[in-house]
Parts: C-alpha cells; sequence; structure tokens
C-alpha cells in the first residue's frame, strides 16, 4: 500500500469514497434511474404510439384512395350506362317520329288521292251531262231541219270530236 501512499491516495479514505459512492449510485439508481427508465419508457411509447398512428393513417389512406377510385369507376360506369340509354331513347324517339311521319304522309296521300278520285269522278259527271247536253243539242238540231245522210253524218262526227276534246 506505500506505492499508493507515495502517489497521494489514502487507502482508508479510497474505500470510503469508494463506498459513498456505491451509496451514491445505488441510491441514484434508486430514485433518478428509475424515473430516467420511465420517462425513456413513457417516450419510447409516445413514439411507437406516433408511428403506430401515422401506419394506420397511411393505411387508411391508401384504403380511401382505392374507395374513392372505385368510386369514380362505378360513377363512370354509371354515366357511361347513362349515356347508352339516352342514346337508345333518341333513338327509339327518332324511329317513332319517322314512322309518325311515314304514317302522317300516308294518311295525306290516301286524303289526295281519294280527292283526286273524287274530282275524277265529279269531272266525269260533269262531261256526261255536257255529252247529254250537246246530244239533246244536236238532236234538237236534226229535229229542226231535216237532214240528209251527209249532213247526218258530219252532225254526229262534229258532236264526237267536241266531246273528245272535252276529255282530254
Amino acid at each position: 500500500m506505500e506505492i499508493l501512499g507515495q502517489l497521494g491516495i489514502n487507502g482508508p479514505s479510497l474505500i470510503a469514497q469508494a463506498i459513498s459512492f456505491g451509496i451514491l449510485l445505488l441510491l441514484l439508481y434508486k430514485v433518478g434511474y428509475q424515473r430516467f427508465l420511465k420517462t425513456v419508457d413513457e417516450r419510447s411509447s409516445r413514439i411507437r404510439e406516433s408511428l403506430e398512428a401515422g401506419e394506420k393513417a397511411k393505411q387508411e389512406a391508401a384504403q380511401a384512395e382505392e374507395e374513392v377510385a372505385k368510386r369514380i369507376e362505378e360513377a363512370s360506369l354509371k354515366g357511361q350506362k347513362i349515356v347508352e340509354q339516352a342514346s337508345q331513347s333518341a333513338e327509339a324517339v327518332k324511329k317513332k317520329a319517322e314512322q309518325d311521319a311515314k304514317k302522317q304522309a300516308e294518311e295525306i296521300i290516301k286524303k289526295a288521292q281519294t280527292e283526286i278520285e273524287r274530282e275524277k269522278a265529279s269531272a266525269f259527271d260533269e262531261l256526261r251531262k255536257e255529252v247529254a247536253d250537246l246530244a239533246v243539242a244536236v238532236a234538237g238540231k236534226a229535229i229542226s231541219r231535216s237532214l240528209d245522210e251527209k249532213t247526218h253524218e258530219a252532225l254526229i262526227d262534229s258532236v264526237l270530236k267536241e266531246a273528245s276534246a272535252i276529255k282530254d
């Protein structure tokens, strides 16, 4: 121990200081280190919870993004169906309008044909009346003068010519 003495170290004082240091270390361990470890553990737990919450939020954001993408796709499909239905409806309306127009045109044509037939019949009736009037006039002329055969034939030819001119 003399070597320690030459270095200026006192043995009993060194042992007392070592015991005091051990007691202080034990006290600090029991009082301060436990609190320090508790604080570090709490902070570690909060950091872990924050990381877990961040990961959970990240997963929720990814799920929400997938859900939004699905809804957009569904909306797009619904929009396409609506456009297709509108197109089909427009085509049906167009076909119905064409059919209605065709029916109306056919009715107008039928009415026009009926009117033409009626006018034609009326014209023929009038023609018959005129031919009858001419026949009566010819007969009246024939009675008013006595006709020889040539005059009689000329008179009939002229009545026939007038009647054919009226027909045309």
